[in-house]
């Protein structure tokens, strides 16, 4: 399929010399995040996007195979620093003097100025976060998150670590995998990111979903001629 994935798949293939046929059973690529065209009551059209809206500078590989394939990244997204706040307007995020820090000191910097939280809050989501960094971010593989953040205050429990163990692992901190989530914190919160996206930068896309990949990948396929052949519109 000319999903994302199939579409990484097929390039990655032709790099390494294959001859590749990718088949599509519909007439856009992209897969489950892709552009869809949504025709209008009064006459023209609207693209909407189905899929992901959101990626993270941590998603290093993802940004790697766009850039690949030809993708300005910088044009591509709109590179925002991490921001978690709540409705009143409490809440986890970067401040603007700290947006050019590298990581994890741009993280720290957020956590030691999070809204609403008071000092005990924050010393204790900082002193466990560079308990993990100085663990290498593993822990007993058995933990559950519940456990691993047992000594955190309720309040840090409720405003972000569920809400992000929810996020990122789809499971319940009581059940959800700590060594997991500790690896999700490493590239989110205190990896380098990619290509001057620091890792918890937030980038939304300026283009609809197929153009920010597959139909990028579509061209770098077609430039590679006969090793690359694209088949839409057929099922097999």
């Amino acid at each position: 399929g000319a999903g994302w994935a199939g579409m990484a798949a097929a390039v990655e293939a032709v790099s390494q010399g294959a001859d590749v046929t990718v088949f599509e059973s519909t007439r856009v690529l992209g897969g489950r995040a892709r552009a869809l065209p949504l025709p209008l009551p009064e006459g023209g059209e609207l693209t909407l996007d189905n899929g992901q809206h959101i990626l993270i500078g941590a998603y290093t590989e993802t940004l790697g195979l766009m850039q690949r394939v030809g993708v300005d990244l910088p044009t591509a997204l709109l590179n925002l620093p991490l921001s978690l706040p709540q409705a009143d307007g409490s809440g986890l995020r970067t401040p603007d003097w700290a947006t050019r820090w590298p990581a994890p000191l741009d993280a720290l910097a957020a956590i030691a100025t999070t809204h609403g939280w008071g000092w005990r809050e924050r010393l204790a989501l900082i002193g466990a976060s560079l308990r993990w960094q100085r663990r290498g971010f593993t822990c007993d593989p058995q933990s559950t998150v519940a456990d691993l953040c047992a000594r955190l205050p309720a309040r840090v429990m409720q405003e972000l670590i569920e809400p992000l163990c929810v996020s990122a692992l789809n499971t319940p901190v009581a059940d959800a995998s700590a060594a997991v989530f500790l690896r999700v914190l490493r590239d989110a919160l205190f990896g380098p990111g990619f290509a001057g996206f620091s890792g918890s930068s937030l980038l939304l896309p300026r283009a609809d979903l197929s153009q920010l990949f597959p139909d990028a990948a579509a061209r770098w396929l077609q430039q590679h001629g006969g090793k690359a052949r694209l088949r839409i519109g057929t099922r097999v």
